[in-house]
């Protein structure tokens, strides 16, 4: 049994796939299908259609409800190490022995950050600081000149101002 700081034992779920030495490229991404007609507008042909992308899981109430006609919206289970197609090519079948393709562009309105560099999804390779350090140390820096700039003026110098203040003021009283 492993130990915690302070004698506690750590105690996992070992139904919820986390591990801290594994990567973690499992999320959830919501796509959707902009150029879909709207006989494919089913549960069945959406998640048809969202398995080349990963798991899907469900889709939006708008797409269930059918109230909006030009698109629809899936929740889907990816691996973030993946391949993310931009379109899906479908046959359509007009008539008998004819069948029409069509290009159907996915769009994907929400996809986490990953590194692979850290092996986390918090942030990609352009913003991660193990790759470039020199990121970390501009933030520091923007850090101290916010900081610098909200704090409060020395006591000497307000009580300058204030008198600097006052003898504008008692000047342009007695020149008048």
């Amino acid at each position: 049994m492993a130990m915690v700081a302070g004698g506690l034992p750590l105690v996992m779920d070992t139904r919820s796939n986390l591990y801290p030495n594994k990567e973690t490229t499992p999320a959830v991404a919501w796509i959707s299908f902009p150029s879909l007609p709207p006989t494919f507008f089913t549960r069945e042909a959406v998640f048809s259609l969202a398995a080349t992308v990963g798991k899907p899981l469900q889709v939006d109430l708008a797409t269930q409800n059918k109230t909006r006609p030009i698109c629809t919206k899936v929740k889907v289970k990816v691996d973030l190490l993946g391949e993310f197609p931009k379109r899906i090519n479908i046959g359509i079948r007009k008539k008998i022995g004819e069948v029409v393709e069509n290009w159907i562009h996915i769009k994907y309105d929400y996809m986490p950050k990953y590194c692979k560099e850290c092996k986390l999804q918090v942030h990609n390779e352009n913003d991660c600081y193990v790759i470039h350090p020199d990121l970390n140390t501009k933030d520091v820096k923007e850090q101290g000149e916010k900081q610098d700039k909200m704090k409060p003026q020395k006591v000497e110098e307000k009580n300058k101002k204030k008198v600097a203040n006052t003898k504008t003021t008692i000047r342009s009283r007695t020149q008048k």
